[in-house]
């Protein structure tokens, strides 16, 4: 849209002006109102001559709301509502759509104070249907399991109910569709209704987790986890599963990381034959066995370097889990099938390293330490340096 400054002025009445001049090669303002507008959060940008875009309803001009200072030192977040600032804080890649929403809703306001989450996701929504400002106001004063219902969710009190318990973080957009995938999920929401300290982290967990559903599962993650934990906790229940033969019984008795740790590593040592006499015959035993199964331990797909070195045998394989206190051991049909490989890390720390096959490359899948510890960062940027070296990073 353009059109004179003087017309486009009276219509707008801008309450605030941030010069971006010095961030580009022209002059360049944004113009905008602020909270307590007729049309709060409406903007427009301008050169010297000219409006070169127009911002309405859920329409962002791109900048960081919280951090916008004009010449005169008012800040933009001035007179918004502290619950709606919260709310921002959670979600700061909606943060003008967010603060025009709650400016131009009452019912959006009232969200604001006792249900962040449902704001968050009904204004997600809204911007991605370009709903008109009167058309939201409308949706928002529907019932919640009707709105829940308009905005893709089902439309039922307990998940309202549930909604409302969900202590929340700052989060990405792409945590919010994880979030959204899980309360979409219908095999999720009866156990997420049965855990009483609800938590985003619990959501995002879930978007990633595929497996057995358990009582204590939940107890898992907390208001602490961070997201580098989640394919941790996947791994190791996988590992659990493939160690008791897909046997959940075990499981239902973990309620805790640490819980859960203990007993991996107790059946790792069971698998691994902890007694090293036993262990050597135990594994030359089972070696033949794999080979009769499976063939000849498979060629390894990437070259040797110095400190990285590929296993050669099934006896390699058995011997590398019980060395390391893991589970690699148990591997043997998804190495069979030329879809993972191993290899040692001698330097600079010791490490198990898999390679997976992704159409014609091989990527890293894992790499641990003894007993699942994680690799520090300079054994990390080795083996990228590897990989990358042969092209297959």
């Amino acid at each position: 849209m353009r059109s004179p400054n003087k017309h486009y002025d009276s219509v707008l009445s801008p309450t605030f002006c941030f010069d971006l001049s010095a961030a580009f090669t022209h002059p360049m303002k944004i113009l905008l109102h602020g909270w307590n507008s007729p049309t709060p959060f409406h903007w427009y940008s301008q050169n010297d001559n000219e409006i070169l875009a127009t911002g309405a309803f859920l329409q962002s001009p791109g900048l960081p709301l919280l951090s916008l200072t004009d010449h005169e030192g008012r800040r933009l977040e001035d007179n918004i509502p502290e619950p709606v600032l919260e709310v921002i804080r959670l979600a700061p890649f909606l943060d003008f759509e967010i603060a025009q929403a709650s400016a131009s809703s009452g019912a959006a306001l009232q969200l604001a104070e006792d249900c962040p989450l449902l704001l968050i996701l009904a204004v997600h929504h809204a911007k991605r249907a370009r709903l008109a400002r009167k058309d939201f106001h409308t949706l928002l004063c529907q019932r919640r399991p009707t709105l829940l219902e308009k905005i893709g969710l089902p439309g039922s009190q307990s998940l309202n109910r549930l909604i409302k318990r969900i202590a929340l973080a700052p989060m990405l957009p792409r945590e919010l569709d994880d979030a959204i995938q899980v309360l979409c999920t219908d095999r999720v929401q009866p156990f997420l209704r049965h855990h009483r300290n609800l938590h985003l982290n619990h959501l995002l967990f879930l978007a990633r987790y595929r497996q057995v559903l358990w009582p204590g599962l939940l107890f898992l993650v907390d208001v602490r986890s961070r997201s580098g934990d989640f394919p941790w906790l996947c791994r190791m229940i996988r590992d659990v599963m493939a160690l008791t033969n897909q046997n959940e019984s075990l499981l239902r008795q973990v309620c805790s990381r640490e819980g859960l740790q203990e007993l991996h590593d107790r059946l790792v040592d069971r698998f691994n034959q902890e007694d090293s006499q036993q262990a050597e015959k135990h594994h030359k035993s089972l070696a033949i066995e794999l080979e009769r199964e499976h063939g000849l331990f498979p060629k390894p797909p990437l070259p040797e370097v110095e400190g990285i070195t590929a296993l050669s045998s099934w006896f390699d394989l058995l011997n590398e889990g019980a060395i390391m206190r893991h589970c690699v051991g148990s591997y043997d049909d998804i190495i069979a099938s030329g879809e993972v490989f191993i290899y040692r890390m001698h330097q600079p720390e010791r490490l198990t390293i898999a390679v997976r096959r992704k159409g014609p490359l091989w990527i890293l899948s894992e790499a641990r330490g003894k007993r699942n510890s994680n690799p520090s960062e300079e054994a990390m940027e080795r083996i990228q340096r590897w990989l990358a070296t042969f092209g297959l990073a």
